[in-house]
């Protein structure tokens, strides 16, 4: 099919990005299958805070009051110091942006989306890791490390920083270690004294930043960062020693405010990843094949828009797919819209990273109090770019 609409899309990346387009195709009256790497899985991976641009999203596909039956949303910011006294607040309504924003661990929404995915009959499979992509005769062929294989008329890589598709499109462009590693980890409600879940708190201390705030419904998450020269290798994460993370973080943390030397201690089970970004693509499409998600723009978590910016992008190409006859002009359009929104998040990213550096007793002062005035001045003000923001369907 040299032109015309789409008839069917093979969609690469079972994560958030690619199970969300599959159900804004179905909408839209799009044939569409995903095909995942990893086996299906639940209770994997940290926490996240889905703003309300990324909630936004979700509520046109039906799911943002199931989420929040289940996850925490979030009624306030606090900034602190390590001794916990406060430098800033910031409350949050729920109704400015026609959304809260809502704490919760990545499975959950994982679990969420998947779950809707195989409610509405839609060919969700696993255990299907991708090593060719091909173009030929208007029509695009996925090749998967088992022997089988997916044609369709397009194919969507949805499958995150560290991308098969993006490969195929751009083999000398990666995503790039910023120089952090992130640690998170949830722990009961009950075991951490003196918390408030529906606040979320991000702490700045001379030994480094760690946040907090409620997640899955009875449960707490934190998450911090090391900075670090490399990045782990992917037999190192796997590898975890829970006991020297333990270790590690108690030392850094123990003289931190409560509640965060008990989140840290009472922890099982510890979450690394590295914190890696796509600061610029020069493109994101070529022929039939089309980038979405972390595989377009892999954001640093320290921006907090990592999975809602990759709802956006699943939102938005399924609404072009259907409203344009031609899929080169979908995919120009996308390109064109998308990209300066996303890379200017990768920047704040960035900068945010950095604003959680190990500093000395002078450089702490200073950054206490520009962060108060910071507050004071900006109050949400500052994140009203993200999440005004708004996909018509």
């Amino acid at each position: 099919m040299s032109s015309g609409r789409s008839r069917h899309v093979v969609i690469v990346g079972g994560g958030v990005a690619g199970p969300a387009l599959a159900l804004f195709l179905k909408k839209a009256g799009i044939s569409c299958a995903v095909y995942e790497s990893h086996p299906y899985t639940e209770g994997v991976g940290g926490g996240l805070g889905l703003a309300p641009n990324g909630m936004k999203v979700l509520a046109a596909l039906g799911l943002a009051d199931r989420l929040r039956a289940r996850a925490t949303a979030i009624t306030r910011f606090d900034f602190r110091n390590a001794r916990g006294a406060v430098l800033g607040s910031v409350r949050l309504d729920p109704s400015a942006y026609g959304q809260p924003t809502v704490a919760m661990s990545r499975s959950l929404l994982f679990e969420t989306l998947a779950e809707e995915v195989r409610d509405q009959g839609i060919e969700h499979h696993f255990g299907k890791r991708l090593v060719d992509v091909q173009e030929h005769e208007g029509r695009t062929l996925a090749r998967f490390a088992d022997g089988t294989r997916a044609e369709g008329d397009l194919l969507v890589g949805a499958d995150g920083a560290r991308s098969t598709v993006h490969g195929h499109l751009l083999p000398d462009a990666h995503a790039e270690f910023t120089g952090l590693i992130g640690i998170g980890g949830f722990v009961p409600l009950s075991d951490a004294p003196a918390f408030a879940p529906a606040t979320m708190t991000f702490v700045f201390g001379r030994r480094g930043f760690f946040g907090y705030s409620g997640a899955d419904a009875g449960t707490a998450m934190w998450w911090t960062n090391l900075f670090r020269d490399r990045e782990f290798t992917p037999s190192e994460l796997r590898s975890v020693n829970a006991d020297e993370v333990r270790r590690e973080l108690s030392e850094r943390f123990g003289g931190y405010h409560a509640p965060i030397p008990t989140l840290v201690g009472r922890t099982s089970e510890y979450v690394l990843m590295n914190a890696t970004d796509v600061q610029s693509l020069p493109a994101w499409h070529r022929g039939r094949v089309m980038l979405i998600g972390d595989a377009a723009h892999a954001v640093s978590p320290n921006s907090g828009q990592g999975a809602s910016l990759a709802l956006e992008d699943a939102m938005y190409l399924a609404r072009l797919l259907r409203d344009c006859d031609d899929f080169r002009e979908a995919y120009a359009r996308f390109e064109r819209d998308r990209k300066p929104r996303a890379e200017k998040v990768v920047a704040e990213g960035r900068r945010r990273g950095g604003d959680k550096a190990v500093v000395g007793p002078v450089r702490q002062w200073v950054r206490e109090r520009l962060i108060s005035l910071f507050v004071r001045l900006s109050g949400d003000r500052s994140d009203r770019w993200l999440y005004e923001y708004s996909i018509g369907w």
